[in-house]
């Protein structure tokens, strides 16, 4: 199909098209003899998907994810309207304080007069505004924490479940959940996608675990623990983001874990084994041949782990941290990003 006949299909123009060409958001096929571009219905769709997720809004960054991994499509919009919410309730407050002031000062005598009128004004959202934000918030934080197990028929009871949990993360996500929910928006959506895959893959590969496979797993789990603990940088970070983000997180899921176990047998079968190695992995480092391995581990975690019963599923985040969503920045943006000098929503 020539350029001509996708500009009429697509509503966009030439220079757009190639733009989109350019960034890798379709890849036409180039004729060698001319170099003109054939154009496939899957471009013409993609295309058609760009312009609609334009339209809404989305950076070309959030919508090169979702052409990526469809399945991630909630993520990426409920990101956009914590965007747009956000710009609106700035907007309108603004829009209400100027109509009030051009109300009551309809001549301005002096900047003395102003001053003192402009004391009493707030341009931005007060907090009785932000139960919406942190609504979207919430269904932002489920849609990530539970994205690789939501690609199941869901049933009227599995529909309960999400509601219950939706409803979980909301009471959670002007909280302790807080600071997770702003780190997600931080990131960028590259980033975000890169830890997506890598979280996938470990998850099915734990899933598919069968007894006999455990302790192979364990030994995996020790020697990548011991490289953690030989990473002065890792610990670095894990340290500023444990009491914050990471920790929190991990409880949240734990409280939750019963219904997800319900709402998708896999999720069942990653919590299971998950759990029955890391306890494994405890149960030798308890022990006297596992006291090389405890020790220097204590030593990096700086005692910020939670191995109680059901909380051993941080020594799996920390096994795999340098490929986790917690390990994307270096030790001075997290910092910085802790200090709230950029807590503010990226597109």
């Amino acid at each position: 199909m020539r350029i001509q006949e996708v500009i009429r299909q697509t509503g966009l123009s030439r220079r757009t098209i190639y733009y989109y060409i350019d960034q890798k958001l379709i890849t036409p096929r180039a004729e060698e003899a001319n170099g003109y571009h054939d154009f496939s219905e899957k471009d013409i769709q993609k295309l058609f998907l760009v312009r609609k997720l334009r339209e809404a809004g989305l950076p070309l960054a959030d919508i090169r994810a979702i052409l990526k991994k469809p399945r991630t499509t909630p993520f990426y919009l409920h990101k956009q309207l914590n965007v747009l919410q956000s710009q609106l309730l700035s907007i309108q407050q603004t829009i209400n304080e100027i109509d009030r002031l051009t109300g009551q000062l309809p001549v301005c005598q002096s900047l003395e007069q102003l001053a003192a009128m402009l004391q009493e004004t707030q341009f931005q959202p007060d907090d009785s505004s932000r139960y919406q934000m942190e609504s979207r918030n919430a269904q932002l934080l489920a849609q990530y924490l539970w994205m690789p197990y939501l690609d199941t028929p869901v049933t009227e009871y599995q529909q309960f479940l999400w509601q219950k949990i939706t409803q979980a993360t909301l009471e959670h996500a002007g909280t302790d959940l807080k600071t997770m929910s702003r780190y997600l928006q931080y990131i960028s959506p590259e980033q975000i996608d890169a830890t997506n895959i890598n979280q996938y893959l470990r998850n099915q590969k734990i899933i598919s675990l069968t007894e006999a496979d455990h302790p192979h797993f364990v030994e995996e789990l020790k020697h990548s623990l011991l490289a953690f603990a030989s990473d002065p940088l890792q610990q670095e970070k894990w340290n500023l983001l444990y009491q914050p983000v990471i920790h929190p997180t991990a409880l949240f899921c734990v409280s939750v874990s019963g219904w997800m176990r319900e709402f998708h047998p896999a999720y069942r079968r990653y919590y299971e084994n998950t759990h029955t190695c890391c306890r494994m992995l405890k149960h030798f480092m308890d022990s006297a041949e596992g006291a090389e391995l405890k020790t220097a581990l204590d030593k990096a975690l700086n005692g910020n782990c939670d191995v109680r019963t059901g909380y051993y599923g941080e020594l799996e985040v920390a096994a795999t941290f340098h490929k986790s969503i917690y390990a994307l920045l270096e030790p001075k943006e997290i910092r910085k990003f802790l200090d709230g000098e950029n807590f503010c929503y990226k597109s």
